[in-house]
C-alpha cells in the first residue's frame, strides 16, 4: 500500500511502463481541443448555445490511444495494489493549459455515492481518480495543488461546503502542497481529496488526463446528485448530471 495515498490522500508519482505513444496522445488531445474551441466560436458568432457534446469527455470509449493508458502495465499494478480490483472508469477528461488559461477552483471529484445514497465524503473504499501527465507539469504551467489529508476528517475543518470554492480556509493553509509531474508520470488519489490547478504562468502548454474510477456495482443517480453540502451553499451550485456511456471495466 502506498503510504502517501493513505496518509495524504494521493499516491507518490509513478512512471508509465510505455511512454512511446504519448506524443500521439497529445496530438489527439490537441485536435479535440481545437474542435471544442471551434464549437465555442460558432456558438458565440451565431448567438446560440453550444449544445455539442464536449469533445474532450470520455474519449477512452472510442480512441484507442486514450484507452491504452488504463491498461499500461504499471498503471494496472498501482491500481490493483492500492485501490483493489473490480473497478471501472466512468468518466475521462483532458485538461489543456497554455497562455491565457485561468485557474480551476478548489474542488473534489466525489460527485455521487451509490444511486441515491448520500455522499459519504470520508469513505475511502470507493471513488478514486487516476491522473496522468501527457506533458511535463511544472510549477509555472498551471500547477496542480492539493490539501494534504482532506480525504479524512480534520479537526476544525467542516466539509459542509460548496463542491467548488476559491479561498483557502485558514485552518488548512499549511496543508496546501504542489503536485508536479514529469511527462509520463501518474498518480491515483481518493476522489474526496480537495485539489485545484493554478492559472497558466509561462512556458510550453501542458496536458493532463483525469479518469474517475468506481467499484463495479456502483449505481449512478437517475438525475445526478446534489452537492454534499446542504442548504443555501448547495443550492448555489447546479446539480451534476451523468451519462453512463463512459463505463469501461479496467480490472
Amino acid at each position: 500500500m502506498d503510504t502517501r495515498l493513505e496518509e495524504e490522500g494521493v499516491s507518490q508519482p509513478y512512471e508509465l511502463a510505455d511512454k512511446s505513444f504519448l506524443d500521439e496522445a497529445c496530438e489527439v488531445v490537441t485536435e479535440l481541443k481545437a474542435r471544442q474551441r471551434m464549437q465555442n466560436v460558432m456558438a458565440r458568432e451565431t448567438g446560440t448555445e453550444n449544445k455539442h457534446a464536449n469533445p474532450l469527455i470520455d474519449r477512452h470509449m472510442d480512441v484507442d490511444i486514450i484507452k491504452k493508458l488504463f491498461f499500461d502495465e504499471n498503471v494496472q499494478t498501482v491500481i490493483a495494489e492500492n485501490l483493489g480490483t473490480g473497478l471501472f472508469v466512468w468518466r475521462t477528461n483532458f485538461f489543456v493549459k497554455k497562455e491565457g488559461t485561468g485557474d480551476n477552483k478548489w474542488h473534489h471529484d466525489r460527485h455521487f455515492e451509490n444511486g441515491t445514497d448520500p455522499i459519504n465524503i470520508y469513505d475511502t473504499g470507493n471513488h478514486f481518480t487516476f491522473l496522468v501527465a501527457l506533458t511535463d507539469i511544472d510549477a509555472n504551467a498551471g500547477r496542480i495543488e492539493y490539501m494534504k489529508g482532506t480525504h479524512k476528517p480534520i479537526d476544525g475543518f467542516d466539509r459542509d461546503i460548496p463542491r467548488h470554492f476559491n479561498e483557502t480556509p485558514e485552518i488548512v493553509e499549511d496543508r496546501v502542497s504542489p503536485l508536479l509531474f514529469k511527462r509520463g508520470q501518474f498518480v491515483v488519489f481518493h476522489s474526496s481529496l480537495i485539489h485545484r490547478s493554478l492559472a497558466f504562468g509561462e512556458g510550453e502548454g501542458r496536458i493532463s488526463m483525469a479518469g474517475r474510477l468506481a467499484k463495479k456495482g456502483t449505481q449512478f443517480p437517475e438525475d445526478g446528485a446534489p452537492n454534499p453540502a446542504r442548504g443555501a451553499q448547495a443550492a448555489a451550485e447546479p446539480t451534476v448530471h451523468y451519462r453512463q456511456t463512459g463505463i469501461m471495466p479496467i480490472n
